[in-house]
């Protein structure tokens, strides 16, 4: 591998006389794609730069629980490098030639920060920053919901990047195309039948639709294991395979569900502001209700939902084998009782 990232990297550069990879190891963590850091040794003449980087690297597709793309990812991050003061790892280049690497791929560059946010919460050594990170997230979030869309996806990459039939012309075209999707692909994962009460819950979101917001780009996975922090601010904000346009409240719906699973209390800061959505209402004026969120974590989770359960059906029915399927049970389980508490099932705790 470190071969051919050296050839990669000399040839995306085009102007070094080589490319030496050094310290590459796997990361832990993450689901989705396989990551890999390493350091690049770039020599140009006489001169020598060490720039930390991250190879992101496709899944095999029977293990893969999304199906997304590492082009429109590296479009994404660079539009919003181009447009916008986000805090994001410039994307160096996608690698779309599977014999290269296995699978396609991206080379990222890997920021500075601290990764293990749950140092942020319960008593933990960073957690006099608190208040200032999440104040600078929350403003992070705001400039990506209001940015263009035109500007940011000039090509409608991120309009319906799964390709499953949603439509983001209209607010109301956007909802009932994705509550589309959901139901219509609850065959696909309907393993026991306990997921009944997640096909309820889809039928449910399409009854009580909540007020129209605007639009925008959505990061999609928005939890606390997707932001690196030091000295009191966001230093990037990473993981942007599951970006769509969309409805912003579903950043914030998800991120509530992700607190209660990840043991943090992002939502709860900043504690002057009186927490993340009072602040976000105050810098946007949408006057998001609580009751909306509730509404957007459950739609936020159904997104996450439908792919991770066609998967945990397709092990569940040894079409697969991959542990790793296995192994999502620990997440869903717990995020299938926060389907039925939002969904107001008697007897399920809050």
């Amino acid at each position: 591998m470190e071969e051919q990232l050296s050839a990669v990297l000399v040839e995306h550069f085009g102007d070094t006389d080589a490319v030496v990879v050094e310290n590459l190891m796997a990361l832990p963590g993450g689901f989705s794609r396989e990551t890999f850091a390493f350091d690049a040794v770039v020599t140009r003449g006489e001169a020598t730069t060490k720039m930390p980087m991250i190879l992101r690297k496709d899944p095999p597709p029977s293990v893969a629980l999304l199906q997304t793309s590492r082009l429109g990812e590296h479009n994404l991050i660079e539009a919003l490098r181009a447009n916008t003061g986000i805090p994001v790892s410039q994307s160096h280049c996608a690698v779309m030639d599977p014999t290269i690497f296995g699978e396609q791929a991206m080379i990222i560059e890997r920021m500075p920060g601290n990764s293990q946010t749950s140092d942020l919460f319960n008593d933990g050594p960073d957690a006099g920053q608190v208040d200032d990170v999440v104040r600078h997230l929350c403003e992070v979030m705001v400039e990506l919901h209001e940015a263009s869309t035109e500007a940011i996806d000039p090509n409608g990459e991120l309009r319906d990047p799964r390709g499953v039939g949603v439509d983001p012309s209209t607010w109301d075209s956007y909802m009932d195309t994705t509550l589309e999707y959901y139901i219509n692909t609850y065959p696909e994962m309907e393993f026991d039948p306990l997921l009944l009460t997640v096909l309820d819950s889809f039928l449910w979101l399409r009854r009580n639709k909540p007020r129209p917001c605007p639009l925008g780009v959505v990061h999609g996975d928005f939890n606390p294991a997707n932001f690196l922090y030091r000295d009191g601010e966001v230093s990037a904000l990473i993981d942007w395979e599951n970006s769509r346009i969309g409805d912003p409240r579903e950043d914030l719906g998800w991120m509530v569900l992700m607190d209660v699973l990840a043991d943090t209390q992002v939502m709860a800061h900043p504690v002057d502001e009186g927490g993340f959505l009072a602040y976000y209402n105050k810098l946007r004026g949408l006057d998001i209700t609580p009751e909306e969120l509730g509404y957007f974590t459950l739609f936020g989770t159904a997104n996450i939902a439908v792919p991770v359960n066609s998967a945990l059906a397709r092990r569940t029915r040894k079409e697969q084998t991959e542990f790793l399927h296995l192994y999502m049970i620990q997440s869903s389980a717990p995020a299938l009782m926060s389907f039925l508490s939002l969904v107001g099932y008697p007897g399920v705790p809050a």
